[in-house]
């Protein structure tokens, strides 16, 4: 990635405002240390939570006051893999912290800073994110950084993290709130076959993704918890499932697709991380290889049928055609075998974020109801 040029196009156009979010508030009674600039080395750990949306709302009475709205449960950081620090004046964007790795110890992040150089201020302007890349750099007068995530970084799930704003005599324990900025996308699938006759013969072999970007460069503004995506890379495939698994009937034997298997828990599901973009005609797809058993029908045998081939298109499946930034979604796929030599037909519509995980299928799609037809198939 070419860190450089992107640099010298970014440094000529104008960031987002700047508006600062404290986390903390202090009452008129708080007394406030003066900070020792002579103080060589300053140990800070971190509080950690991960949100959907990335909001917190904050409490008047002092002492730490972020509460998140809506808690990720389920995402984690790896514990062997750091996150990277940003830190900066928040008066006069001076640099404090230039990419700090941030590692966990029995459970805890924690670092230590050389504070030798940060005795002309008293508070200092925080913003993390994961997993660490060793090319992030300072842009806009130090007000947004920019992250160059590979392929093999986005697999991780990259998170940024709100900015925060401390005194220095106060930085012991930080809080930070991780929000999503890829998008989370995995399947579920079933047999829609209106015919009995013709129901329960399909195994699907293989599910792979096509085009979907999964590197680029995030350009992250410090003080206003916004970002962008610039500069993708698109991958021309992404492996999803490779097996040899039977797909259930109905709305009631909807399943996951995992890695080799189909799964009812979604934890056990094969999902994979992308960079958000827009959906283009005839770009992104998902190919399904499966095969159709020999069977009956009105007293005739037929055939099995070997590694056929369906390209299912998402354009026109989301909304504006459009991928939103730290969303999650769930493409529900119909398999339709309507007749023998006629190709497996789909029809599909994709859920949110699923906030309990538990759902009943007809709670999602409506009663009796697992998809949707689209005139464009």
């Amino acid at each position: 990635m070419q860190l450089n040029n992107m640099k010298r196009t970014f440094l000529t156009k104008a960031f987002l405002p700047i508006v600062v979010f404290t986390i903390f508030s202090c009452t008129a009674n708080d007394e406030f240390q003066s900070f020792d600039g002579f103080e060589k080395s300053k140990d800070v750990s971190f509080d950690i939570a991960i949100t959907r949306d990335g909001k917190i709302s904050t409490r008047s009475d002092g002492g730490y006051g972020n509460i998140v709205t809506e808690t990720d449960k389920d995402a984690k950081l790896d514990p062997s893999k750091p996150f990277g620090l940003m830190g900066v004046d928040p008066q006069t964007y001076e640099v404090l912290i230039n990419n700090q790795r941030v590692f966990e110890t029995a459970g805890i992040r924690s670092t230590t800073f050389d504070s030798r150089n940060w005795h002309s201020t008293e508070n200092i302007m925080l913003s993390a994110y994961y997993p660490y890349v060793d090319e992030t750099e300072f842009m806009n007068g130090n007000r947004a950084y920019v992250i160059p995530y590979r392929a093999e970084e986005t697999k991780a799930g990259p998170l940024v993290s709100n900015s925060v704003q401390h005194r220095l005599s106060y930085l012991d324990i930080v809080p930070l709130v991780f929000r999503h900025i890829t998008n989370d996308i995995g399947f579920r699938i079933c047999d829609i076959t209106f015919d009995p006759q013709l129901q329960g013969h399909i195994r699907l072999r293989k599910l792979s993704a096509h085009n979907f970007a999964t590197e680029g460069f995030y350009l992250d503004s410090i003080g206003n918890n916004k970002g962008m995506w610039i500069q993708k890379t698109v991958c021309p495939e992404i492996g999803v499932f490779e097996g040899n698994a039977r797909v259930g009937c109905g709305a009631e034997n909807e399943m996951f697709v995992g890695f080799d298997n189909l799964v009812s828990d979604r934890k056990l599901s094969s999902r994979f991380y992308a960079v958000p973009e827009d959906i283009k005609m005839g770009k992104q797809y998902i190919e399904v290889v499966f095969d159709v058993d020999e069977f009956e029908y009105d007293g005739h045998k037929y055939k099995e049928l070997k590694n056929q081939v369906q390209k299912f298109p998402l354009y026109g499946v989301l909304n504006g055609n459009s991928c939103i930034c730290g969303k999650q979604y769930t493409f529900h796929l119909g398999l339709d075998l309507g007749t023998l030599y006629q190709p497996i037909e789909f029809t599909a519509s994709v859920s949110d974020w699923e906030h309990n995980y538990g759902v009943d299928i007809n709670s999602v799609w409506g009663e009796n109801k697992i998809y949707e037809d689209n005139d464009f198939f």
